[in-house]
């Protein structure tokens, strides 16, 4: 007897209550503004200057040297090939880190899946780091090494000041805190003979020192929280790391076991492959899954991810919850897979609790999400 559901008989329904029901706070593009009548409004306002006067102060944070010459900058995107890609779901204006944490790690996936795509004009310095990852799949170690510099200049500004700590004793305690992990970090390796290994190295220890600053504004206590194993009170921060995305492991294992090789125990989960932790740094079973994760795991399913969080877009949430035609509808609509929530997961792991997948259409959406 066939078997009946919500899903299957109004998929487009279900799109709509998926999308109604994910994450409230995602800003909808905007409209395109309404052609103005043919006469002029009563009392317009005078226009806005753009141009700052000449006496404005300069903005608190001292400027950054340029991490992109204008002679080593990367061309210009298309633009008969923007309109193509899907939008761009905006950020939160509230969220503070774990938004920080969600954007970054987004824009790292997006440096792998997209590495001709030019990055955001609005992105913060942290974000420079997925530019890092983009100069280096490029083989432009040099322009990695300037991007990375601006990352280590706002970490450092970020680090609570003597001022700060004499004013609020919470600061002395988060100087600690950090300063502490970050001296348990290896030194960056010089460039030697392999500059753009050595840039590889230098990311993924960058990448620690970016989490553990995103972590020490997400937690509600440092106390207790173990830095190095990742672990603290309640478990809702356990595990959480910037990973490079799983397909990585199959075009950069040689660098990505350098990398773990430099930062020893402090390396966590190199990469995002759902695999258990037991084999997090096996390269020879993260090459075979990120070669090929359909076939992998539909065969040997790996990690069960918890339910979305309140980051989850509504492709990840049809992921893990609608039939495959749904998730297929959502995808056409713009759905971005290399979105991540405020774990740093993406639609494609949340298919491990999708319990209305046949085992073909589970292959087929590792396809479409991976």
């Amino acid at each position: 007897m066939a078997r009946f559901s919500a899903w299957t008989l109004v998929p487009a329904g279900v799109l709509a209550l998926a999308l109604g029901l994910g994450w409230g706070r995602l800003a909808l593009s905007p409209p395109p503004p309404e052609v103005p009548p043919p006469s002029p409004p009563v009392e317009a306002p005078a226009p806005v200057v753009a141009v700052p006067p000449v006496d404005t102060p300069p903005p608190p944070e001292p400027p950054v040297p340029a991490v992109l010459p204008e002679a080593n900058a990367l061309p210009p995107a298309n633009p008969a090939v923007v309109p193509l890609l899907p939008p761009v779901e905006s950020w939160p204006a509230q969220g503070g880190a774990e938004v920080s944490f969600a954007r970054l790690q987004t824009a790292l996936n997006r440096a792998v899946a997209s590495p001709d795509r030019a990055a955001s004009p609005a992105a913060e310095r942290f974000d420079l780091a997925a530019e890092a990852l983009r100069r280096i799949l490029a083989g432009d170690a040099a322009g990695a090494q300037r991007a990375l510099d601006a990352v280590d200049h706002a970490i450092t500004r970020r680090l609570p000041s003597e001022k700060r700590m004499a004013a609020d004793p919470a600061q002395v305690e988060r100087q600690e805190w950090l300063v502490s992990y970050f001296e348990l970090l290896p030194n960056p390796p010089r460039p030697g003979a392999d500059p753009v290994t050595a840039a590889f190295i230098r990311l993924a220890i960058t990448l620690r020192r970016l989490d553990a600053v995103l972590l020490a504004d997400q937690l509600p206590r440092l106390t207790g929280y173990d830095l190095v194993a990742r672990k603290g009170p309640g478990g809702q921060f356990d595990g959480r790391f910037l990973r490079f995305p799983c397909r990585l492991a199959a075009t950069e294992r040689p660098r990505l076991q350098a990398a773990a090789r430099a930062l020893g125990q402090l390396a966590g989960p190199l990469t995002d492959c759902p695999v258990v932790p037991g084999r997090i740094a096996d390269f020879t079973a993260l090459e075979a899954l990120a070669r090929d994760p359909a076939t992998h795991l539909v065969q040997q399913p790996g990690l069960r991810p918890p339910a979305p969080d309140r980051l989850a877009t509504p492709l990840i949430l049809a992921a893990a919850n609608a039939p495959f035609s749904v998730i297929e509808a959502t995808l056409q609509s713009g759905g971005d897979p290399t979105r991540a929530d405020g774990r740093g997961l993406t639609a494609w792991h949340y298919l491990a609790i999708n319990q209305t997948l046949t085992p073909t259409e589970r292959a087929e959406a590792i396809k479409r999400l991976f």
